[in-house]
């Protein structure tokens, strides 16, 4: 990991015992005491997710929401104060650049995060944008810490030692006060259940997060994330989706607000028809991990290979993500995936694999 960059709370992970690993670039806790546990604390209880190593930028000025709206998917003026919502950043052939969440929080101000490998894209984007207009992109990253705690004792665990977070409606986001520091609160997450993502200066940040630890939050490294990811069907770019991919295909058609002008939007509109595959749910019915990139049949014949895949702790089956074609997309399908020459019974589901009656969750970030 020589190179990698590190995040404030570094010194804390190796106390705790945390296995590193590299990540876009970070050093980053994989797990601390085994990544089942840490899952399936999520899913009952609560866990922090040190996600610092995120892009994350401000935008303001009085033609922040026109300069949001003219760089991505979701037409940043819809949005109403106190709310946020999903979108991509797209290239001219309508291929996913990123995807990310764009926050309103009042008036004129605006907060990005996107993927920790594209934050140079999304910056770029956003400068492309920005001539003639008035608003000021600000990268936040180095300023500020952001954790996401997550599960469904997640806001009660917040609201005990930050009163007034619990006020934040599901999707929504604001500012409240820590430490003495005005701090920013989303209630979004990337797991599928509710909690916030909270992105605050590092010295408040390491304050918050051990206070966390001693309220009882379990903390938790991306192992656990990306398999708790995995069971509520949110795609992870440059695994399930990258520039080649359509939104259409990736079942990201409700993310496009195709009303208003962004990089992509023509070739969107003339290719909607013209998607033949579909990012499809599958669950194992045999024994076996599925895993990336293993060949996925039906009726004998290739049909795809997995893009997400892994064993599901909540489920205790093997679940995968994949492309279909759309006329195998449908849920029931039965299919083998290839697993080191041995082909492995499984059948497609509804998106996603899991729900939580709690979270009221969109895919986010």
């Amino acid at each position: 990991m020589t190179g990698a960059r590190s995040t404030p709370l570094a010194g804390q992970h190796a106390a705790l015992g945390a296995h590193f690993g590299e990540f876009a670039g970070w050093r980053m806790p994989l797990w601390y005491g085994g990544a089942v546990g840490e899952h399936l604390t999520v899913r009952r209880a609560a866990g922090v997710f040190d996600i610092s190593h995120m892009g994350r930028f401000g935008v303001e000025g009085k033609d922040a929401a026109a300069l949001l709206s003219a760089s991505f998917s979701r037409d940043a003026a819809s949005l109403a104060a106190a709310t946020s919502g999903y979108g991509l950043a797209c290239n001219a052939a309508g291929g996913i650049i990123d995807d990310l969440i764009v926050y309103h929080l009042d008036e004129a101000r605006f907060r990005v995060i996107c993927n920790a490998a594209n934050a140079g894209r999304i910056v770029a984007l956003l400068k492309a944008s920005q001539s003639g207009r008035q608003a000021v992109v600000e990268d936040l990253l180095a300023a500020t810490l952001l954790l996401a705690v997550q599960g469904p004792e997640a806001v009660a665990a917040v609201e005990a030692l930050v009163p007034g977070a619990a006020a934040i409606g599901r999707r929504g986001c604001g500012e409240v006060s820590f430490g003495g520091a005005t701090c920013f609160f989303a209630r979004t997450g990337y797991t599928g259940e509710d909690g916030f993502e909270i992105m605050l200066e590092a010295a408040a940040g390491e304050a918050l997060f051990e206070r966390l630890l001693a309220a009882g939050v379990t903390p938790c490294g991306l192992a656990a994330r990306d398999s708790l990811r995995l069971e509520a069907a949110l795609p992870l770019y440059g695994v399930d989706m990258d520039d080649a991919t359509s939104p259409w295909e990736a079942g990201l058609g409700w993310a496009l607000a195709l009303e208003h002008d962004f990089p992509g939007r023509d070739a969107l509109v003339a290719s909607k028809a013209a998607a033949r595959r579909r990012l499809t749910c599958i669950v194992g019915d045999g024994q076996g991990v599925f895993r990336s990139h293993q060949l996925v049949y039906h009726d004998e014949e290739p049909a795809g290979h997995v893009t997400s895949g892994g064993f599901s702790p909540l489920l205790k089956r093997s679940i995968a993500m994949a492309y279909l074609p759309r006329a195998l997309a449908a849920a029931g399908t039965a299919l083998t995936i290839d697993i080191r020459g041995r082909r492995v019974a499984a059948h497609t589901v509804k998106r996603p694999f899991y729900t939580s009656s709690r979270a009221g969750a969109a895919p986010s970030k």
